[in-house]
């Protein structure tokens, strides 16, 4: 690997952190979502991490929750958190012993209909804010009870998804809550509220399972980001200097002439670019790790390379690695400097990066 950018995946960081959320919320059982390959993390190496401790894991379609059986991890429940897509889809709920999520009244039809060789379990969604997926109004108490009634059908959760839960000063989540609750029928099921914001800031809302997603990978859900000392950053993104040149005041770094030197300066060329997944939207001043001090990139984000102010750095030299975010740097403090949110960060991760996995 002569070009030196690579991600370091430490499992041990993401095994640390379900823990934790497990520890909020001791009595309830806690779905650890890996879909979109485990935020960009490696679903499969993520799974066979969390397979002696996680209660299940969350996928978005059946292709992830195939992938993750087709590794070997047979014995942990799967929940397609979208349901499914289309009715060939039905079959293989069964075949890869999976739990399906009923959103709409189209899966509702194709899982009455079906003849299962012994019953599924279901979970049922509850549009309680979001406005994405779910029921609304008496058509979930209606689908609880088509379903109920129905032979194939074993264990029925119900569930729903906040919209503003990364907001302690918003209402809305207080809001979905008692919506959820009031739209509940007399006959006590259990209950899915809570994601990796409900689980760290809303405790009433735990429930009988739990959903951390972003906070298993050591970012905060939180704009604050007051409790990013209870995590344990998972992913370290570096690369290395490639060029070190002295630039005069006045002179240009970069395309559009974005960034120019305001006295004589050192700027140091690092190999990593948008190509890689390193945000585009990078502002001047965002954030970088070398040889002990943070520095910060100067000028704009190219496909293959970033510019850096080596201004403050102690001996620079090409080779040195620099760290784009991880255990110096928080990926939440990166993603404020482009504003984005470390998910985005997280997924676009290119397989241009070479990976490399941790304990």
């Amino acid at each position: 690997m002569a070009r030196k950018c690579n991600v370091t995946i430490n499992l041990g960081a993401i095994k640390k952190n379900y823990l934790y959320a497990k520890s909020l919320s001791p009595n309830a059982k806690a779905i650890a979502i890996i879909k979109a390959n485990a935020y960009g993390h490696g679903a499969i190496e993520v799974a066979n991490q969390l397979e002696d401790c996680a209660d299940c894991f969350g996928v978005a379609c059946i292709e992830e929750a195939i992938e993750i059986r087709d590794s070997g991890i047979d014995k942990t429940s799967i929940l397609l958190m979208e349901g499914i897509f289309e009715l060939s889809e039905i079959s293989l709920i069964e075949k890869y012993n999976l739990i399906v999520t009923v959103c709409n009244s189209q899966q509702l039809q194709w899982i009455l209909d079906n003849e299962f060789s012994s019953p599924i379990d279901v979970f049922v969604k509850y549009d309680s804010g979001m406005g994405r997926l779910g029921f609304q109004g008496d058509e979930f108490t209606n689908a609880i009870n088509l379903l109920e009634e129905n032979k194939n059908i074993d264990n029925i959760t119900l569930m729903t998804h906040f919209s503003s839960a990364d907001n302690l000063e918003d209402a809305t989540t207080n809001t979905q809550i008692n919506d959820f609750n009031n739209a509940l029928p007399s006959k006590n099921y259990p209950t899915s509220l809570a994601n990796s914001a409900g689980i760290m800031g809303w405790s009433e809302s735990h429930n009988n399972f739990i959903r951390p997603g972003i906070m298993l990978y050591g970012s905060s859900p939180f704009s604050d980001k007051s409790h990013l000392d209870k995590l344990t950053p998972a992913m370290t993104l570096s690369s290395a200097l490639i060029s070190i040149k002295d630039f005069k005041a006045g002179q240009s770094i970069g395309y559009g002439n974005r960034y120019i030197c305001k006295q004589n300066m050192i700027i140091g060329v690092a190999a990593i670019g948008y190509a890689d997944g390193y945000p585009r939207s990078a502002k001047d001043g965002t954030p970088v790790y070398i040889n002990g001090v943070k520095s910060k990139i100067a000028g704009k984000v190219s496909m293959d390379m970033i510019t850096i102010d080596l201004s403050n750095v102690p001996s620079p030299k090409i080779g040195d690695r620099v760290e784009l975010f991880g255990e110096n740097i928080a990926v939440d403090e990166v993603a404020e400097s482009c504003n984005t949110i470390s998910y985005e960060i997280f997924t676009k991760i290119t397989n241009r990066v070479y990976k490399t996995y941790v304990q």
